[in-house]
């Protein structure tokens, strides 16, 4: 696994909607390095069931859902 610190940081899920699609999903990760301006590719990853969309917020002592639920 790769840690990456970047200065900018971009998650896209793109449903693919065209009959000939490997998947129905890509995600795309996507980041600007602290460094320099450009917009680099991590991973892409293909999957044919919808992604699933989670923030959490680490509390020091606890990790609890960023999403007010």
């Amino acid at each position: 696994m790769a840690i990456v610190k970047a200065k900018k940081v971009e998650v896209e899920i793109q449903k693919q909607t065209i009959a000939e699609a490997d998947c129905k999903y890509m995600v795309l990760l996507k980041y600007e390095p602290e460094d320099y301006i450009s917009t680099e590719v991590l991973s892409v990853v293909l999957t044919n069931e919808k992604p699933i969309v989670r923030q959490t917020i680490d509390k020091g002592d606890k990790i609890v859902d960023g999403n007010g639920n």
